[in-house]
Parts: C-alpha cells; structure tokens; sequence
C-alpha cells in the first residue's frame, strides 16, 4: 500500500515537471513569435533593436528573435535592420491595396528594403524584383527623395510587388550607418507608407 502511494506521488510529482517544461515552452516559444522584448524600441510603425544594445549585450529573448528570424546579424555599428507589417496610420499592410514607400537617401553606406510574405520569404513576381535600393531605386528629380509603388498591381516604375500574399513585411537594411543617423533615427528619417487606394 505505501508502495502504491509512492509510485503515485512520484508520477504525479513528474507529470507537474512535465506540465511546467510544456507551459514554459509555450510561453518561450510565444514570446519569440511575438517579436516583442525589452530590446525592441518603435520609431513611428518602424520597428528596431534599441540604438543602446546589440547582439553582444542583448538579453537572451532578443537573441532567440534574430536567431529565428534573421541569422548571422551582425552589430548596430555594421548593420540597423528595422522592420513593419503597417503603414504609417499602423494599419496593417493590405497586400490587395496599393502603397507608396517616400523615403529620403539614408546616410549609410547602403541600404535596402525588401518585401517578405507571412513567413518570411522573398514574395515570388513576374519582376523578379524582391526589394530597392541606394543603387537601382529611381530617385525623384531633387535626386534624393524616391517614391516606390508597393501593390499587387503592376506599376510602371520602382514596383515592389507583393502579390498572392496574406501578408506583407518591409524591412530595412542600413550597412555602415553613421554615427549621425545611429543616434537620430526618427519617423522623419525613415520611409513613410502611406494607402492610395
């Protein structure tokens, strides 16, 4: 009898570690699907790991985020990545409606923005063209401002087609940021987005 009492207080004892290692999970495995952490600072609907912290004095969660979503990243001094699935009103990116992407030359060596599908893949289009950048964007006649039709429908120029998607990601690569644009990154910096129809 006392036996008997032992093996279920050992069984029930290991069903409780069980139960907590799979809520634990749960929670982990949310916690890095969600992007959210204390890292994470927000510049109008621009998302971006905090100008004050990097990868190599970031908390484990931020570490997991990028290792999931975007191996290999490299530091704020070589590389700011920052992300959005809304437009400039924090509407969600309807891939049935048009857009136009107004930005302004940023200064850094180089960057990009490319448009991804709802699990983070290139989104595939007659163009072949997956993102824009210093070098092939078309810039408006100041020669520093561009404006790029992100839409579903075809557009005569600088098109970023995101067709037969559920949904869309921008994000923006800035390689060899300045110092400058490091510490002031602001919503006047970046890209807006805005819905024409």
């Amino acid at each position: 009898m006392a036996l008997n009492q032992k093996i279920k207080k050992i069984a029930s004892g290991l069903g409780l570690v069980l139960l907590a290692i799979l809520l634990g999970s749960g929670v982990g495995i949310y916690n890095i699907a969600s992007g959210k952490s204390d890292s994470q600072r927000t510049i109008g609907n621009w998302k971006t790991v905090d100008k004050d912290k990097d990868l190599n004095t970031a908390d484990l969660l931020t570490i997991a985020q990028v290792a999931v979503y975007g191996p290999y990243a490299l530091t704020k001094k070589e590389v700011i990545y920052l992300s959005t699935s809304t437009d400039s009103e924090g509407n969600a990116i309807d891939p049935k409606s048009d857009y136009i992407i107004n930005g302004k030359k940023l200064d850094a060596k180089y960057w990009s923005i490319t448009a991804y599908d709802e699990n983070g893949f290139l989104i595939k289009n007659p163009i072949n063209k997956y993102s824009y950048n210093l070098e092939d964007v078309k810039y408006e006649a100041d020669s520093t401002s561009y404006k790029i039709n992100l839409s579903g429908s075809e557009k005569k120029e600088n098109w970023l087609p995101i067709q037969n998607v559920q949904k869309a990601t921008l994000v923006i690569r800035l390689y060899l940021p300045s110092e400058k644009l490091r510490e002031n990154l602001t919503v006047e910096t970046l890209p807006s987005i805005q819905k024409v129809k």
